[in-house]
């Protein structure tokens, strides 16, 4: 499980927009708003693999920290 979630809301002006909550609840991020559901829910897919991608390179980049650390540093 993620600790993060993707939301996409509408207000009631019709406009629609894309919102990160934290594990915690907390809104950590909020979109420019779009004028269809359709449309943020494209930006939100788009939103999950990128952001996925780079936490994703990041655990990679530091569980190869961690394996070339030295044995004494850990």
């Amino acid at each position: 499980m993620r600790p993060w979630k993707l939301e996409v809301v509408s207000g009631e002006s019709g406009q629609h927009w894309v919102r990160i909550v934290g594990g915690n609840g907390e809104v950590t991020f909020s979109s420019e708003t779009f004028a269809t559901r359709s449309a943020a829910v494209q930006a939100a897919d788009r939103a999950a693999r990128a952001f996925g991608e780079m936490v994703t390179a990041a655990i990679i980049a530091t569980m190869q920290a961690v394996s070339e650390a030295p044995a004494e540093g850990i």
